[in-house]
């Protein structure tokens, strides 16, 4: 798995990118769907040969301190699970945050589903 920040120099996506969804996420798998359904100042030409992007909300009652992620794949079913752990700091905003990851490009069919976690 990779981000837009490692691969690309992006800064801060999770409050400088934008995609216009509310508590769910999708997965975008060319660069035409990229520059019509996301915004902000990261722009990049991403290698949708390589990657797609899985990008989505969530709203937080509290600050961001960090975001983990970690891909995994059931044997028997070969679908994906990416799973996003935020991790709240101390402060009193409450935003609605960016969260994305670049993963292998899925085969046709292969489904990938999102469990987000706030600990």
């Amino acid at each position: 798995m990779k981000s837009l920040e490692t691969e690309y120099g992006c800064e801060n996506t999770v409050r400088q990118m934008n995609v216009n969804l509310s508590e769910t996420y999708t997965v975008i798998r060319s660069q035409q769907e990229f520059e019509q359904q996301v915004s902000g100042s990261c722009r990049p030409q991403i290698d949708f040969v390589t990657y797609d992007l899985v990008i989505g909300k969530k709203g937080l009652a509290t600050g961001v301190g960090g975001i983990n992620y970690t891909l995994q794949q059931d044997c028997y079913t070969s679908k994906l699970l990416l799973n996003v752990t935020i991790s709240p700091s101390m402060t009193t905003e409450a935003p609605n945050i960016t969260y994305h990851a670049l993963i292998p490009k899925l085969a046709a069919g292969q489904e990938i589903g999102v469990q987000v976690v706030v600990k």
